[in-house]
Formats: structure tokens, sequence, C-alpha cells
């Protein structure tokens, strides 16, 4: 509260000299010796100053009062804004990723974490955000680009712009310097999808090999079920209702974070029973080797399956390309896409559509993926009888 009561102000007497009284927080009455009454405001940063707020009573001590208070706040808004901007790179970006690592699975989680560590942080993590320039992300991209991997700096260039279009929102920086930097970006590569001689060769092939036995499971498990491999590889007996013949992929294990439900054929559930003489006590349905307490390795299919198979190599083919291959046949078969693509977890790339279509076509899923499974077993024993 200050000093000063309009009354006073009003008895105020003229002297010899003009003459201040301090009413509080900066605030002034100038007194002059001709009797006039002006209000000032003091301001002692960069130097010490005096600015007119205006004359009594023409301007109410009230208003007077208001007025230094509006400036005070929008000091502290400005010196706010100036420590925000004054925050490293690095700082801004570990808010940025605790904001947004709920929305995405652990394994994308830590390919970001990954990227700032080894992309990004060793160019502008000490840099503060808003003296961050668009030569600074160029010529953080172009290492990623000049190594042959340009997916990789697609990929950067989009995590870093979402930094910054974070960083703007929250008074870090006013402008994102990614917006004027180009990647190149590679040509789509979608999945091979083998045909029916092909798959057959490899079953035939794999199967007969030395390969150890719960890794032929887990691989013909991954073709079964239509699953990505750290969809399938992480699952717990206790994801599996093996009376209603079904496993539940929670939404962390998912790549868009919603929970999946997949039906399990005869033939699935015969196999993941048969899992259980190999994971032993684990909780996990493919527990690691040397580990219960963690799931197999997620190359692990990927490596027995490849490694002595040039022509699936040359085919630029990989275990990730059942789910293709398993889409583009039970298209050829006459069934519906959209209960493949719920299959395949897919989203409707139609955001009308995506929003309405809840149906999860369990029943119709179920009917399908048993004779997918007929058409796998198939193969199997007939690779197996040799």
């Amino acid at each position: 509260m200050g000093k000063l009561t309009a009354t006073q102000i009003k008895n105020l007497k003229a002297d010899e000299k003009d003459y201040r009284i301090h009413d509080g927080n900066g605030l002034y009455l100038l007194v002059r010796k001709t009797g006039t009454k002006t209000f000032l405001h003091r301001i002692r940063k960069p130097k010490d100053t005096f600015h007119k707020i205006g004359a009594f009573p023409a301007v109410s001590l009230a208003e007077a009062r208001s007025f230094v208070a509006a400036k005070q706040i929008r000091k502290d808004q400005v010196e706010s804004a100036i420590d925000r901007i004054d925050e490293k790179f690095s700082d801004v970006a570990e808010k940025w990723f605790d904001s947004i690592r709920a929305n995405y699975s652990d394994e994308h989680n830590r390919k970001i974490r990954v990227s700032l560590v080894n992309d990004i942080y060793p160019y502008i993590g000490n840099k503060h955000i808003a003296a961050v320039t668009s030569k600074d992300v160029y010529l953080l991209l172009r290492p990623l680009e000049e190594r042959g991997a340009p997916t990789m700096a697609v990929k950067v260039k989009g995590w870093l712009h979402s930094i910054f279009k974070y960083a703007i929102r929250n008074l870090n920086c006013e402008t994102d310097p990614t917006l004027s930097v180009d990647v190149a970006r590679p040509p789509i590569q979608h999945s091979t999808a083998l045909n029916d001689a092909q798959l057959k060769r490899l079953f035939d092939e794999f199967e007969n090999s030395t390969v150890q036995h719960r890794t032929k499971i887990a691989n013909r498990l991954l073709v079964l079920t239509m699953l990505r491999t750290s969809e399938l590889f992480k699952t717990k007996y206790s994801d599996i209702d093996f009376d209603k013949k079904i496993l539940v992929v929670g939404p962390e294990r998912m790549k868009r974070k919603i929970g999946h439900v997949v039906p399990l054929s005869e033939y699935a559930i015969e196999l993941f029973n048969e899992m259980r003489q190999y994971s032993g006590d684990s909780e996990y349905v493919f527990p690691h080797p040397t580990d219960k307490n963690k799931n197999m390795s997620l190359t692990t299919v990927y490596a027995a399956v490849l490694v002595t198979r040039p022509w699936l190599r040359d085919l630029k083919f990989s275990p990730h390309g059942y789910r293709a291959t398993s889409s583009t046949m039970l298209n050829q078969w006459g069934y519906r896409s959209d209960i493949i693509e719920k299959q395949l977890a897919h989203q409707s790339q139609n955001k009308v559509r995506a929003t309405y279509n809840h149906a999860d076509y369990l029943d119709e899923r179920r009917v399908m993926l048993q004779v997918w499974s007929d058409y796998i077993q198939d193969i199997v024993n007939k690779a197996t009888v040799k």
C-alpha cells in the first residue's frame, strides 16, 4: 500500500524549490514551486531516470498506481522470457522428450534418446536454444546424409522441428530454424511380400536348418499372428487368454500406442503351449537365453532367417515382410481390406473414417486367421516331414 492519499495530495503546498514524495513501488509525486503536481515513475535500469505519468488531478492516484503496477508486470514477463531464452538446447529438448514419451513405445523412445545423445547434443546441446541457427541444423544433418542414412536425417529433422515447436510454445525461442533446411527424402521402401513359392522355399530351408527349435517356433508365430517383432517377442503368458484364444498386446508395445487384440488359431495356441518347455518359469513366452527376466532379442529371428539366405536379401526381404506377405495373400484370397488392416493394427489414413471406425472385427478376423493358419501349418508340415 502506498504512503500517499488523495486528500494528502490535494493539501500539499508548493515550496521555494521543487520536491518529490515517494508513494512506493517506484511511484513519486513531483510538487513544483509553481504548485503543479505530477506523477513520476522511477526506473533504475539501465540508468536512474524518472518517467512522467501525468498531472494530478487529471491522473488520479489510483490510475498512477495501476500504471506502475502494469509496467512492473510487463517487466517481469520480459525478464522471465529472457531467462527462458537463455536455456540450453539440451535442457529444452529433455523437457520436450518428457512431454511426449508417454505417446510412444519404449522402442521408439529409445531411438529418440539415442539420436539426441549421438546425433544432436554433440552439435547444439550446449547452445542457447534461441541462438541455434539454420546453419547449425544443416551442419548437424549433413553427416547423417553423407554416411548414407537419409531416412535417419529425415527423422532427426522431424524431432528437431517438434522440439522447436515445443520451445516456441513455452517462450524458449521465437523461430524454428529447421523450416529453412531441406533434407532429401529417400524413396519409401515397403516391405517385400513373398509369393506362395518363395514362402514355401523359405520354410523348407528354415525348418530343415540347424536353427534352435524355439527360434523356429518364434518364426512361425510371427507369420501366424501378423505382429511386429517387438509386439510378439515381448509377449508374456499373462497376455494370453488360452480359454478365449486371444492375445492382448498392451498399448505400450504397439507402434501407435493403441492396444491390440489378436485372435489365436488352434495352431497358434499349440505353439504357445509348446514354448513353455523352453521358457521355464520366465514370465516371457520368448525369454532371453541367458536372462529369463528379459525377452528374446528382436534380431534373433532376423539373423536366423537372413544370414545364410542371400536370395532373401536380394529380394530385400526381412521377417517384417511377413506382414506384407500375409496382407497380399489374404487380399488375393478375397478377404475385406478392413479386416486385414485391423489385424495389422493399421490406422485408416482417412481421419474421419478412423474416428468412427471402432469395430475390431474380432469374429471375422478369427475366421480369416484360422484359414491363414491352416495354410502356414500345411507348409510347415510338408517342410518337416523331409
